[in-house]
């Protein structure tokens, strides 16, 4: 339980004296008495490594040192027959190092108790089991002076600035667990690769993977599995995962595990019989060169933006010199003509979720990488098959420009304004090179940054077309 222990470390050092209130996930039911699989909240998870639902946490801080409350479920013999054992108040104690626990429906009892003397409240008031066990909890808990509750001599704070900057960096402890998702993550795409042939459908090679994940040691997936063949490589979030593999189109899989909660995120792009054609060998080492790029960025000092910019300059490059886009690369950079091919983030931060806590920005500014941050880095291209002509608008466009007005106006108000500005633009007619319709590439790894620069944990699927058609090329001895 350390990683926790650490967590609530840390968390009480930056509050110094107050208390936070967090709650656990619930079962969500799929109907009737059948339920969605449960997953702990991750923020609940990282301050206290609770597995269970239905339980509430009080972390009381004074003078920098927390104490933890946990309010979980009541031992009961009858419901666990049904649902399983609980840990109960006992094993709160015992095994997760609660100072004190307590039923969970004592919470709003003894909130009162907890939170006698404190003026300084952390909660997540966006979510709405504040609104379901804080509010009332707090209106009886905390002082109020004769003029009326909006009086209150407690302050509240929001606490998701707080977790997220903590879950930036991440700990010995949690590296563990994240090279120990990763390195289940390896063996699974490799098994992929060895199983992958013409006739098979998606979900026979993601269950193949798969297989491999919870073999290994996996609860869960990281998130849906994206087996995606042929045109589908072009869809990012693609999951439906149930057309046919075709011989001589490319197999795009973006799947991960999940290991102690902490997840990988790892795509792999190779043929579906044997040999990359020449034209995919075009494409795939244009992304690769890419991604190398990305990875050698992710040092102390550097910043996801810094990363993204190189990311599409070096795209922009190849998409200049592989035929699609009309103009030079300073114009497709400025127009945005890369949007067509590349249209998403370069990475993101890795942890407890795949797409984890913590901003980009500090203060408006670009974040700089630290010591024990985690990134993907993810760059792609993708051709889609159903536009072979393009009609690239000719008007410069500025990123931060657009995520400004954005913020202002709203998303809708936004997007129309930028539909009008091009759509009134003049524009330049270009068809796409028929041999690169449908081809969709993206690789992804996972790298931590450290003082001697970055470390890729997941380096071991195999990635250069070499690797790859040496797998490929034996699958299920063809």
């Amino acid at each position: 339980m350390n990683n926790s222990t650490d967590a609530r470390k840390h968390l009480a050092q930056q509050i110094g004296n107050g208390a936070v209130l967090i709650h656990s996930g619930k079962i969500t039911y799929r109907n009737n008495d059948t339920w969605y699989p449960f997953r702990q909240d991750s923020n609940f998870y990282y301050l206290t490594e609770w597995p269970e639902p239905e339980a509430h946490a009080v972390i009381v801080i004074k003078d920098s040192t927390p104490e933890l409350h946990l309010f979980v479920q009541d031992r009961n013999e009858e419901m666990e027959t049904w649902d399983g054992k609980r840990i109960g108040q006992e094993g709160a104690l015992e095994k997760y190092n609660a100072t004190k626990a307590y039923s969970f429906n004592d919470y709003q009892k003894e909130l009162g108790n907890l939170l006698e003397g404190v003026t300084d409240v952390y909660c997540d008031y966006s979510s709405p089991f504040f609104e379901k066990y804080d509010r009332d909890g707090l209106a009886h808990a905390i002082p109020y002076d004769q003029r009326g509750s909006e009086f209150s001599k407690a302050t509240l704070h929001s606490l998701s600035p707080l977790i997220s900057e903590l879950r930036l960096i991440k700990n010995n402890g949690e590296l563990e667990l994240l090279k120990t998702a990763c390195d289940i993550t390896v063996l699974g795409h490799i098994e992929a690769m060895k199983h992958t042939e013409p006739g098979k459908y998606e979900y026979q090679i993601a269950a193949e993977m798969e297989k491999v994940f919870y073999d290994n040691g996996a609860e869960r997936l990281g998130y849906p599995s994206i087996v995606a063949g042929g045109d589908n490589s072009c869809i990012l979030h693609y999951s439906t995962n149930r057309e046919i593999l075709n011989e001589g189109e490319l197999l795009l899989i973006d799947a991960a595990a999940e290991y102690g909660m902490y997840s990988s995120d790892v795509t792999r792009t190779f043929p579906i019989h044997k040999k990359f054609s020449s034209p995919q060998k075009d494409i795939y080492n244009e992304v690769l060169k890419a991604q190398n790029l990305g990875i050698e960025g992710v040092v102390v000092g550097n910043s996801m933006k810094n990363l993204h910019e190189d990311t599409i300059k070096s795209l922009s490059e190849s998409m200049v010199n592989l035929g699609l886009v009309p103009l030079g690369v300073d114009e497709t950079i400025s127009m945005m003509h890369f949007f067509e091919f590349f249209m998403h983030g370069t990475g993101h931060w890795l942890g407890l979720d795949v797409h984890d806590a913590g901003s980009t920005e500090v203060d408006g500014q670009p974040r700089q990488f630290k010591d024990g941050m985690v990134t993907t880095v993810e760059p792609g291209i993708y051709v889609r098959p159903t536009k072979p002509v393009i009609e690239f608008p000719l008007i410069e466009r500025d990123p931060k420009k657009i995520r400004e007005r954005r913020k202002l106006l709203g998303m809708e108000k936004a997007t129309i304004l930028e539909k009008e500005e091009i759509s009134n633009a003049k524009t330049i007619k270009h068809e796409i090179p028929k041999e690169l319709l449908g081809i969709g590439v993206r690789i992804e790894d996972d790298i931590i940054c450290t003082n001697d620069g970055p470390v890729n944990m997941t380096e071991k699927a195999p990635k250069t077309i070499e690797e790859i058609e040496a797998i490929t090329s034996q699958a299920n001895g063809i």
